[in-house]
């Protein structure tokens, strides 16, 4: 049987239904949840079905469309209807059609990355060693006391 196709995006930014919103995906919380910020910077906690789970990777810092519950009766305040893949948001930031608070962070995160691509992490397969300018001080000064 061959395997389902991930399907392209129902609709835009810009066409969104009413109930709809663009989120980053934060930490998933299992159980297919994962917590979820909009543009506006808010909060929710999203399922994501198996149907789309079976099709689609979604992983922390991906984008996806939700649609939110009109009533919440517990955590959940909406389902992940589509993930929005790479070649999907380039085309909504050439139409002009991508959230600018999204883009914002993207620039504020790939600064932040250029930053710390210079320094880079200590070993931790080395030993430290920490030579203190005023233990050997000491040591000479005494070494010197001795001869006298």
């Amino acid at each position: 049987m061959p395997r389902v196709q991930a399907q392209d995006a129902p609709y835009t930014p810009s066409t969104l239904p009413e109930g709809h919103v663009v989120v980053r995906l934060g930490p998933p919380m299992g159980s297919g949840n994962f917590v979820c910020t909009d543009p506006e910077g808010v909060e929710r906690l999203v399922e994501l079905p198996s149907r789309i789970r079976r099709q689609t990777f979604a992983a922390r810092g991906m984008f996806a469309f939700v649609e939110l519950f009109e009533e919440t009766d517990g955590r959940l305040a909406g389902e992940i209807t589509h993930v929005i893949s790479g070649p999907e948001i380039k085309t909504f930031r050439k139409a002009g059609e991508w959230p600018k608070a999204f883009d914002v962070e993207a620039e504020t995160q790939t600064a932040a990355a250029d930053e710390d691509e210079d320094a880079l992490p200590e070993n931790p397969n080395r030993r430290h060693h920490v030579a203190d300018e005023s233990d050997s001080e000491e040591e000479d000064s005494e070494e010197e006391s001795d001869d006298e």
